[in-house]
């Protein structure tokens, strides 16, 4: 029997809202399915010390001070315009810095911004919000993979916010315990973020399903 503690180092407040949620169901999900040992699943956890991304070295000393407490720290920066731009300037230093500590170090990175991975799923958007519209009238692609083309997602979920008369994050962290994990995994961002995951679950000492 194992135990699985997972935190997660976000951008900013609205992923700390939706990515926990997702991750913890995601975690759970591939434990199941992927792994022959049995898992206990603990809910993933925010880690923030400052309102804005961290730094490097801010990432670094919030895992020293929980040292030992987690197997997997998830680092999440949006790609944004730059393909390279995540592994150049946060992913690649933060590796390099890492030292031995035993909690492997798992990026997920979407394109362009995490607001995307919340247009893939038309049906838990009208769950949520109470909204009958079409997912064209939502702006949820035909092809789940579609979001990462979507200029600008927040601004779409703007529209939506303006019809519902809430501040759209107040659906967020709902949001991220609805959206289907079989439609995610058809956007490539949310596909190397699990196989990464598999990869690292495999290398703190789970045993493969499927050798």
């Amino acid at each position: 029997m194992w135990y699985l503690a997972t935190a997660l180092i976000a951008e900013g407040p609205s992923d700390d809202l939706f990515l926990p949620p997702l991750l913890t169901r995601a975690l759970d999900h591939i434990c199941l399915t992927e792994f022959a040992d049995t898992v206990e699943v603990a809910d993933v956890r925010v880690l923030r010390s400052v309102n804005r991304p961290h730094t490097v070295p801010e990432a670094v000393k919030l895992v020293s001070e929980n040292a030992a407490s987690f197997n997997l720290i998830i680092f999440h920066r949006d790609q944004g315009t730059g393909a390279n731009r995540v592994e150049d300037e946060w992913l690649g230093p933060l590796r390099q810095q890492w030292g031995d500590r035993p909690e492997r170090l798992i990026g997920i990175v979407p394109v362009r911004e995490t607001e995307a991975w919340m247009l893939a799923d038309g049906e838990a958007l009208r769950r949520v919000l109470g909204l009958r519209w079409p997912d064209d009238r939502l702006g949820v692609p035909a092809q789940p993979k579609g979001v990462e083309r979507i200029v600008d997602p927040k601004q779409v979920l703007a529209r939506q916010e303006r019809e519902v008369r809430r501040p759209i994050d107040s659906y967020y962290e709902r949001l991220g315990g609805l959206v289907s994990l079989a439609v995610l995994v058809s956007v490539p961002a949310f596909a190397r973020w699990r196989q990464e995951a598999v990869t690292a679950l495999a290398d703190i000492g789970l045993r493969r399903r499927y050798p």
